[in-house]
């Protein structure tokens, strides 16, 4: 299932309108990934009640954020769930979300390489501790973004032996 869900993916980054090599040049969020909190339904830790987690939380302490793909900052600011957050558009429909930081780095706008510093991990927003967390939407759907890291982590869609032959 987890091979069909990549393919489907792959075909879904691989569309024209992100281009052929949108995904090739991308990076992980952070130097080191470590997750906390996976995508889906959960139970709250601070309000003790089943709520969709639209996105994955990773490990950090005063970790640089690091932009995964080309695009343009689209959002920054506060926001009483998220804290400090920055969204990046990526064209094609596709859009990450990056939230809990201490610092941002960027303004509206702002384009952006993939890799490019975007800011610090901190503790803002209501979180239990330090993380960072990340969303990634593609045509105004959240996704789960450990499918998005595995396939700009392992260049998936660009290697033809990815999936039939693991």
């Amino acid at each position: 299932m987890t091979r069909f869900l990549i393919w489907v993916t792959c075909l879904a980054f691989s569309s024209p309108m992100l281009g052929q090599t949108a995904l090739w040049n991308s990076t992980s969020p952070l130097s080191r990934l470590k997750l906390n909190f996976g995508y889906g339904y959960r139970i709250h830790p601070l309000t003790g009640k089943e709520k969709f987690h639209a996105g994955i939380d990773l490990a950090a302490r005063s970790d640089t954020v690091l932009a995964v793909m080309d695009g343009v900052v689209t959002q920054t600011g506060y926001h009483p769930l998220l804290g400090l957050y920055i969204r990046i558009n990526h064209g094609g429909g596709l859009e990450s979300l990056f939230g809990h930081l201490s610092q941002l780095w960027v303004v509206t706008g702002e384009t952006l390489s993939a890799g490019s510093p975007i800011g610090l991990t901190g503790s803002t927003g209501q979180v239990t501790g330090e993380h960072l967390h990340f969303a990634v939407k593609f045509n105004n759907r959240f996704i789960n973004p450990l499918l998005f890291l595995k396939i700009i982590l392992r260049r998936s869609c660009f290697n033809p032996t990815h999936a039939d032959h693991e």
